[in-house]
C-alpha cells in the first residue's frame, strides 16, 4: 500500500466530511425545496455580493469594468448582468492573480485539465471547496447515495503502479484505470463484490472499459447507482455499463472553475441546473456563467465553448434545462462544405462488434475512424460503418480512412481522460457551422 497516498486521500475526506459541510448542506437542501420566485430573489441577491466585492476588491475586475464604464451603481438588479463584458479563459490565464478579491494565501490554487489548450490555474477558498462538496452530497443523496457509504472510485486517483487502494475513512475503493484488462479483470470483479459498494464513480471510459472485459469473462457486478462525469456519457457505453454493472447511471457535467453544475434527471430525459450554484446562459456554440460559489475567485459572464441542446420545458420536465451535451467545438467533425456533425455515435448503429473507437480528424473533410474489434468483427461491419457514414453525410461530403487499431493505440489525456473525437483540424483554425 502507498502509505503516502492513503494518508493523503483519507486527509481529503476529513476536511470535507459531514460535520464540516453540514452547514452548507442545510443551505442547499432550503435551495432545493424554494419557489422559481424564491429562488430567483435569492440568486440575484447573491450575484449582487460577488459583483461588488470583485468590483471594490479585484484589480482585474475593478480595470475591465472601469475599462467598459460601468460603475458599481450600474448593476441594481440580475437583469443588469447583460450590461458586464465576457471574461475568457485567455483572461483567466493572463490575469488569474489580479482576478482575486482576497490575498492569496487565503486561496487553494489549482488546475484545469488542459483539454483545450493550456490548462488554467485557477483558485479556491475553504468556503467553496466545502460548499462545492455539499452540492455533490446533496445530489448524490437525491439518487440513493449517501457520502460515506461504500463507494468504488475509478476516476484516475491511481497510476499503473498502483492497482487498488481501501481508504477507510472515507469507505472508498479506489481502483486504476490503467491496468484493467483480460488479466486483472478478475481481480477487479472480486475486489468490487467483496467491497459491497452502494455506488461506483468514475469517467464513463474508465467503466465502459472494465464493463468490456467482465463481459468477455461472463461476469456481472450489482451495484445499485453509478454516476459518470468528465468526458461525454456516450449511449453505447451507457448500455453496457448498465447491463454488466446492474446499475443506474446518472450522468453530471460541472468545471473544475466551479461555473456550471448539471445534474442528469430521475428520468434520464435531460440534465437541470443544480439550484444556485450559477447564472447560465446558453448560446448556440456555448454558455456563459457566472458562479454563485467562489466570492473569493470570482468569475462573472465566463465563456465556454461546451455545445449543448437545449430542452423544452413541459408540465412532466418543468426542471430540465438541457436534453444533451454534445461537447466542445473541437468535439465535432467538419466536412468539405464546412458543416459541422454533431451526435456521432450514429457511426456504430447496428454494428455489433466493437469494442472501442475514436475518430481523428486532421484537416477538414478528411477523418480516420479508428476501431479496435472484437473476435467477431468482420467485413459486414465495415460496411456498415461506412454506409452510416455515407447515410448521415454524404458521400461527396468527407474522405475518411477506417483502421483497425488494439486497446493501446486509443488516445487518453495526461490525466486518463477518454476522448471520442480528437480534431487537430480545430487547432488549426478550420471551422464549420452546425447542422
Amino acid at each position: 500500500m502507498d502509505l503516502k497516498k492513503y494518508l493523503l486521500e483519507s486527509l481529503k475526506y476529513i476536511l470535507r466530511s459531514y460535520p464540516i459541510i453540514r452547514p452548507y448542506i442545510k443551505e442547499i437542501d432550503g435551495l432545493y425545496n424554494m419557489s422559481v420566485a424564491d429562488l430567483r430573489k435569492r440568486n440575484e441577491k447573491r450575484f449582487l455580493e460577488i459583483f461588488r466585492t470583485a468590483y471594490d476588491k479585484s484589480i482585474f475586475y475593478h480595470k475591465l469594468y472601469s475599462d467598459n464604464g460601468i460603475k458599481k451603481e450600474d448593476i441594481k438588479t440580475l437583469a443588469d448582468i447583460n450590461k458586464l463584458p465576457i471574461v475568457t479563459k485567455e483572461m483567466v490565464k493572463k490575469y488569474a492573480d489580479d482576478m482575486l478579491t482576497v490575498p492569496k494565501f487565503m486561496v487553494i490554487a489549482g488546475h484545469t485539465s488542459g483539454t483545450t489548450g493550456t490548462p488554467l490555474r485557477i483558485y479556491e477558498s475553504w468556503p467553496s471547496i466545502w460548499r462545492s462538496q455539499a452540492y455533490t452530497y446533496c445530489a448524490r443523496k437525491r439518487n440513493g447515495y449517501t457520502y460515506g457509504q461504500r463507494l468504488v472510485s475509478l476516476r484516475g486517483h491511481l497510476d499503473k503502479k498502483q492497482t487498488y487502494l481501501k481508504v477507510h475513512v472515507s469507505n472508498t475503493l479506489y481502483l486504476s484505470s490503467y491496468n484493467i484488462n483480460k488479466e486483472t479483470v478478475r481481480l477487479y470483479y472480486q475486489l468490487i463484490s467483496d467491497w459491497e459498494p452502494v455506488a461506483i464513480e468514475g469517467y464513463p471510459s474508465s467503466l465502459y472499459s472494465l464493463a468490456l472485459f467482465l463481459k468477455e469473462a461472463d461476469l456481472k457486478l450489482r451495484i445499485p447507482v453509478a454516476f459518470t462525469s468528465s468526458e461525454t456519457l456516450l449511449e453505447y457505453q451507457r448500455e453496457l455499463i448498465e447491463d454488466r454493472f446492474d446499475t443506474e447511471i446518472f450522468d453530471n457535467y460541472g468545471m473544475t472553475e466551479q461555473t456550471i453544475y448539471l445534474q442528469e434527471a430521475y428520468n434520464h430525459n435531460g440534465y437541470y441546473e443544480i439550484p444556485g450554484y450559477s447564472i447560465n446562459e446558453y448560446l448556440e456554440d456555448g454558455e456563459i456563467c457566472t458562479s454563485l460559489i467562489n466570492q473569493e475567485f470570482p468569475l462573472i459572464r465566463y465563456r465556454s465553448n461546451d455545445i449543448m441542446e437545449m430542452a423544452e420545458l413541459t408540465d412532466s420536465n418543468p426542471q430540465i434545462i438541457v436534453s444533451s451535451i454534445q461537447g466542445r467545438k473541437e468535439d465535432f467533425i467538419y466536412c468539405k462544405d464546412g458543416t459541422r456533425i454533431m451526435r456521432l455515435d450514429f457511426l456504430f448503429k447496428k454494428v455489433q462488434h466493437i469494442k472501442m473507437s475514436q475518430l481523428i480528424q486532421k484537416e477538414s473533410g478528411l477523418v480516420e475512424i479508428c476501431i479496435v474489434p472484437d473476435s467477431n468483427f468482420n467485413s459486414d461491419d465495415i460496411k456498415q460503418v461506412e454506409q452510416n457514414l455515407i447515410d448521415r453525410v454524404g458521400i461527396d461530403n468527407i474522405e475518411y480512412e477506417i483502421k483497425i487499431i488494439t486497446e493501446d493505440e486509443i488516445v487518453y489525456t495526461k490525466r486518463g481522460k477518454y476522448k471520442f473525437i480528437i480534431n487537430m483540424s480545430f487547432a488549426n483554425g478550420t471551422g464549420g457551422v452546425n447542422i
